[in-house]
């Protein structure tokens, strides 16, 4: 998945296919998600769009968008 593509509207499902790190790495963005069993999470996370879980974490989408793109940055060793 291009970097470029995700928005508001992408679904964590679609990037964990690409980046399966990635749900255990949102999971560190709030307390709350982290007391959140791995294979629970993981259903909520399949279903939810950044926008959903943006609100979860009290975070603009906008900013959960380039947090993301960061972690897969640093993560895949790419540079900006």
């Amino acid at each position: 998945m291009n970097l470029e593509n995700i928005t508001k509207d992408t679904r964590l499902k679609d990037l964990a296919k690409e980046y399966p790190w990635l749900i255990d790495e949102v999971k560190k963005l709030s307390s709350q998600a982290a007391k959140i069993p791995s294979p629970m999470i993981k259903m909520i996370l399949a279903k939810a769009s950044i926008s959903d879980v943006a609100d979860k974490v009290n975070q603009p989408a906008d900013k959960l968008i380039e947090m993301l793109r960061d972690l897969i940055t640093k993560h895949e060793g790419k540079a900006e």
